[in-house]
């Protein structure tokens, strides 16, 4: 390695500090590791139902500079051993909230959330469903010192919404994301979130798998992709300045947890001394700039972010969540008030939903379709003959070709006075779309819509999807008196005994399921599609039904 004039060689005192701050970042880590585990512990002493999630995943010391001491990706933890240390030194009760925050966001699948396209309001969002949860299960145990400020501002956003759901929370805080400077939306204005994300956050986003795919930029910690290696040798760790919490001095040259070779120990030890090294060309200048594409590659932050198994992970804190949830559920009165939040969390987060446009499919029939069967036509024959004779071809093509299409099929449509009917309409254009961009639909059909609530008010029949325009025009939503699903079951199966339906797989019934159902199971497959109400538990249905809940967002996306 070519040498500047003047620098003196590596060894001896300069090995010494070398080994020695090496020696003082590998007990930073191990002093960061043991405080996590010791956090660990305390949290499973009080709540043995968390056991599983709280030791499932790996820790990672990690000093990326964040503004928080913990990050996951929901595979391992991200730790950065001064802040770690620091948050300790504040006050061992919110190391301890920290970890337990983080744990919350995993169990409730929020790093898994891609359904909102604002992060920053959903983020804040998480945070605040955390908090809450974290501050009624740990305010006598592990109190802090913010919880009466925190709970004054859920009083107010409780005030806004009702109550504390995610939808509820997200819809609140993206509006005041939204709002312009200067014009206040339902009272607050958008400087109030700098106050939430001061009481509510407790650990870095940046790295979870939904904010990966969706690309999200952001400007500091985890999320801007760089390390302390990044930073000028000279200047102060970014990660321990931001704090000010730790009183010890910072420990420069410890930046990522690497153990550094002989070579890294010597260039680095070089620019210590001298400050720059002068600059070099030819073969020195390709090594660094090889070797600088080398330490990004092998850096842990970005190794770090790159969840190859978000997948895997999702489904196994799907898993870890409702098990605590049957557990909670089954012995909840032995832990007290303090976990009934965080059971409704738990159901809302597991409470599973479907495709639509999946489970229409399902009622597809072997049926004839005039189209070219690729699998009888040999194109090599009929190019020969449009080839030798012009316009005439030797075989004409087979005309029919058997295919899986939806022919028969039944809408029902609860109208009753607690089924909102603009949510009809777009229930119905929702249906349609999919009807008509989806091969699995014959283009001739024979689609029955049926308005009812206590007793059939409308129907009307579909025989082509062309018509579904013209249809939608004309569409008006009668009813608003009781529910009652019988009389539709005993009018469709009426029309299936008397040939009216005769290929019919399947009846699709929107409503909000206060009714009364039919006694004994139908001759077809039923559904009963409701819209998720996070309110709310989703009624039961019968045995013989399938049971679907769909989200609001992707009805509105259609109006």
């Amino acid at each position: 390695m070519r040498r500047s004039a003047g620098l003196q060689p590596i060894g001896g005192p300069m090995q010494k500090a070398m080994d020695e701050k090496l020696r003082r970042r590998l007990e930073e880590d191990s002093l960061g590791k043991d405080i996590i585990d010791e956090c660990r512990a305390q949290l499973m002493l009080k709540f043995r139902f968390l056991d599983l999630a709280l030791w499932r995943m790996e820790l990672v010391p990690l000093r990326s500079g964040a503004r928080y001491p913990l990050a996951t990706n929901g595979s391992g933890i991200a730790y950065d051993p001064p802040r770690v240390v620091a948050r300790y030194r504040q006050d061992f009760n919110e190391s301890i909230r920290d970890y337990l925050h983080m744990t919350l966001h995993c169990l409730f699948k929020h790093p898994y959330d891609r359904d909102h396209d604002d992060f920053e309001a959903w983020s804040l969002t998480c945070d605040v469903m955390a908090e809450s949860v974290a501050m009624d299960l740990c305010s006598r145990r592990f109190p802090s010192a913010d919880d009466t400020e925190r709970r004054g501002q859920l009083d107010t956003i409780r005030m806004m919404v009702g109550d504390l759901l995610p939808s509820k929370v997200y819809e609140l805080v993206h509006n005041l994301v939204e709002c312009p400077d200067g014009r206040a939306y339902r009272g607050l204005r958008r400087e109030v979130l700098a106050d939430w994300h001061a009481l509510f956050e407790r650990d870095e986003h940046a790295a979870w798998p939904s904010m990966n795919s969706q690309g999200s930029p952001s400007d500091e910690g985890l999320s801007n992709g760089t390390s302390q290696d990044d930073e000028d040798p000279d200047d102060p760790p970014s990660g321990l300045e931001a704090s000010g919490d730790d009183p010890q001095p910072s420990v420069e040259g410890l930046d990522d947890g690497r153990d550094l070779s002989g070579d890294e120990r010597e260039q680095e030890g070089a620019d210590s001394s001298a400050g720059s090294l002068e600059e070099t060309a030819g073969t020195d200048g390709e090594q660094e700039a090889s070797g600088a594409e080398q330490a990004q590659a092998d850096d842990p932050l970005t190794n770090f972010k790159q969840s190859a198994q978000a997948e895997q992970d999702e489904r196994d804190w799907e898993d870890v969540s409702k098990q605590i949830e049957m557990e909670l559920s089954a012995f909840g009165n032995e832990w007290g008030d303090g976990t009934s939040s965080f059971i409704g969390i738990l159901a809302l987060a597991n409470r599973k939903r479907y495709d639509y446009s999946e489970f229409l499919r399902s009622f597809a029939v072997q049926s004839e379709e005039i189209l070219v069967n690729p699998e009888e036509f040999d194109y090599a024959f009929y190019s020969y003959g449009m080839e030798l004779y012009g316009k005439t071809p030797l075989i004409e093509p087979l005309e029919y070709k058997e295919t899986d299409r939806v022919r028969d099929f039944v809408i029902a449509i609860d109208t009753s006075e607690s089924v909102k009917g603009e949510l009809v309409r777009r229930f119905i254009e929702h249906t349609f779309d999919i009807l008509k961009e989806s091969s699995e639909f014959a283009s001739r059909v024979n689609i029955h819509v049926i308005q009812a609530d206590n007793r059939i008010q409308q129907e009307m029949v579909i025989k082509d999807l062309k018509d579904v325009d013209a249809f939608m025009e004309r569409l008006q939503i009668r009813g608003f008196g009781g529910t009652d699903f019988r009389p539709v079951f005993d009018h469709v199966g009426a029309m299936v005994e008397d040939g009216r339906l005769a290929d019919l797989k399947g009846l699709v019934y929107f409503t909000d399921g206060l009714g009364t159902f039919p006694e004994s199971a139908p001759r077809f497959d039923a559904a009963f599609v409701f819209l998720n109400d996070e309110s709310r538990d989703v009624p039961s249905v019968p045995p013989w039904a399938t049971k679907l809940i769909i989200d609001e967002t992707s009805l509105k996306g259609r109006a």
